[in-house]
């Protein structure tokens, strides 16, 4: 009886555990609104979609350089690193769709209520708002 105890408490604490550590990237789940701005001024905005630990960047991608035609795909899938209170880090994976697209590795910090900005690693500055 006392060993029952003792691991129905051990798989209760467990699940506490697995639970908060999932529960920050629930809180960015959803629809966002992208807007880069790279380092010559050129605007682009995209959006995302977040689910979980992963989801989809709808918008452009540049080429790579040397490319031997241009980036045309618009829908990309992106991975996230970082889904906390203080930072949300994702690479958006233009690379698997096609192999003239770059990948972008996006880092960004909180700066408002549903509101990211950070920086697109080569490109530019990156603002993030909720729909």
């Amino acid at each position: 009886m006392r060993t029952q105890l003792i691991a129905l408490l051990a798989g209760t604490a467990f699940a506490q555990g697995a639970a908060a550590q999932a529960q920050p990237d629930i809180l960015y789940n959803g629809k966002w609104s992208a807007t880069i701005v790279a380092e010559g001024g050129k605007r682009q905005v995209s959006q995302l979609l977040l689910s979980g630990f992963s989801g989809t960047w709808l918008g452009k991608v540049d080429a790579v350089d040397n490319a031997k035609k241009p980036c045309t795909a618009t829908k990309f899938p992106i991975t996230v690193q970082t889904s906390n209170d203080t930072n949300l880090d994702f690479t958006v994976w233009g690379s698997t769709v096609s192999p003239a697209c770059k990948d972008l590795t996006i880092e960004m910090k909180p700066t408002g209520n549903d509101v990211f900005e950070g920086t697109v690693g080569g490109v530019g500055a990156i603002r993030v708002a909720r729909h």
